[in-house]
Order: C-alpha cells, then structure tokens, then sequence
C-alpha cells in the first residue's frame, strides 16, 4: 500500500491543491471581494503588479536521456526530471520572473513575482522577501500565449483572474505553499537567472518570513521542532499532493540538480518521522510512516 510521505524537500505547485482537509490556521471562507479587490491589496504592498507575459518566461527542461520529450507522459520513469505533482513527464511549461516596481519606476529587488504556465492556465505568485508577504493568483482558462493577459484596470481582469475566496478555498494554494512561497524541485531547479547562471530563477527563501496576504486566507500552520535537521533550513512541508517520487529522499541542501539524486539511508529517519507524526495531527491520511509496500 502506497503511504503519504512527509516531504523534507522544497517542491514548486503553482496549481490547484485542493484537499479535504485544512493545514491553514483559523481558516473561514470569506466571499464577495473580487480577483480586482486583491489585486489593489497586493499592489499596496508589493508595489504595482507586472505586465505578465507568456514570451518572458522561460520553458523547463523536459527531457530523457538529455533528449527532450514531444509528448507528456503519466510515468515519471519516462523523463529525467519530472515535475512533483499532475503530469510527472510534460512538456511546454514555462516560468518566469519579475521584480517588483518602486514608486519611482526603478526596480525593487526585494519584491520577486514568479509566473508558472501550464497549458491554457497560468499561476502567479508576488512575495516581498524581507517580511515574507505573499499574494497568489491564478487564470485557469485563458490564451495566454497569443492573448494579453489582463492587468488591473482592464476591463476583462474579474472575468480571467480568480477571486481571492476561489483561491484561498477551492484551490488551496496554501496546501500545498506551507513551508514557503517558492517550492523547490529538480524540474524547476534546472532554470537559472538568464543574467547570472549562478542563481536560480526560483527564489530560495528557506526560514525567512512567511505571511499570505488577504482576509480570505489562512495562514500556513507550522511547527518548531528540537534539533531535527530536516528543518534546520526551511519550516515542515505536510501535503499529499506531491507523489511522483520521494521527495523526502532529496539529498539536501538544495538546489535539486536531478530526480535520481537520493538519500536512501537511515540518517535522517528519526527526523522525518517526527515530523510525520506532526503531520498526522492535522489530517491529513498517513505519515506515520509504516508502509506495507511502495514507499513513494
């Protein structure tokens, strides 16, 4: 029987998370304001949202055997770096980076938004990474390849974006974003600043602050934990989402160079069991560990 692992791993989901349960704390659905509302919120603090762009974003790498793939694939034995969750092995996807906009149009480097594109659909996230504020957005059905995306003050911006209650409840970012606001896994590991190939596109926050903005949302529930060094650089991860392969394996420290580099020894058991055990506090399913077969 396949067991839901805990993940000592960073690992990017930039769609939809939705779970029965809540990891969110003193979660209350909250409806009426529009995806417009948010995005004036959010620009009070991260400053004023980007032109978001299709052609600014760069493809991820999909590949076997250094030879890239023509047509996805549900195994993830079938590409070298597959993505954590949905489709392990597809090709197309695309991420992006922006910085975020000062007053007087300079750039402000300590705003990051990240764009993820997938299909017909695109996920944004904007973090001011000294105080760890953090928006999500999220188009499901749009051309955002040959199409202008919508900015605020369009007059289409409701009709594509979600609502922030949408977001928050039905999509869950935070279910799956609850160590961080950028997840890190091999695949999207293998993108680098286009300016300086020594940094990751994907900003490394680790244990820097973390807060979501916006009424409707939860904040993420987390933990501290005594000498466990599976949180020594980046707060607990419970989802179970992610099963592609075992994250929780990842030889640490980021970043991930490939999805074959694993851990397979009995240093970190302890450590990742406790933090199991934590997760089975917040429902939800099984991380205790004790698996009757696959372990992935």
């Amino acid at each position: 029987m396949k067991k839901i692992v805990l993940f000592c791993f960073f690992s990017l989901c930039l769609y939809q998370c939705t779970s029965p349960h809540d990891i969110t704390s003193e979660y209350v659905p909250i409806s009426g304001r529009t995806a417009l509302d948010y995005a004036y919120e959010c620009e009070g603090v991260l400053g004023t949202l980007p032109e978001f762009k299709y052609q600014d974003a760069i493809e991820i790498p999909m590949t076997k055997n250094g030879i890239p793939l023509t047509q996805a694939s549900d195994n993830p034995n079938d590409c070298d770096n597959p993505f954590a969750f949905n489709a392990p092995c597809d090709p197309g996807n695309r991420m992006g980076r922006y910085y975020g906009l000062n007053a007087d149009g300079t750039e402000n480097e300590d705003v990051v938004f990240i764009t993820f594109f997938r299909g017909s659909g695109l996920g944004v996230i904007g973090s001011k990474i000294s105080t760890g504020e953090t928006c999500f957005f999220e188009i499901d059905d749009f051309d955002v390849v040959n199409t202008p995306i919508p900015k605020p003050g369009d007059s289409n911006y409701n009709k594509v974006w979600g609502s922030p209650s949408q977001l928050a409840g039905e999509i869950n970012c935070v279910n799956c974003h609850m160590a961080s606001p950028f997840l890190h896994s091999p695949a999207v590991n293998q993108i680098t600043l286009p300016d300086n190939p020594s940094e990751l596109l994907l900003p490394m926050t680790g244990n820097t602050p973390y807060v979501v903005i916006g009424q409707e949302w939860g904040q993420p529930k987390t933990a501290t934990f005594n000498n466990n060094q599976c949180v020594s650089c980046h707060r607990p991860q419970c989802t179970s989402h992610f099963q592609n392969y075992p994250l929780d394996e990842l030889v640490m420290p980021p970043p991930f160079q490939n999805a074959t580099d694993f851990d397979h020894s009995d240093i970190a058991t302890a450590d990742r069991q406790a933090i199991r055990d934590w997760c089975a506090t917040l429902g939800l399913g099984n991380f205790g560990g004790n698996d009757d077969g696959d372990n992935d």
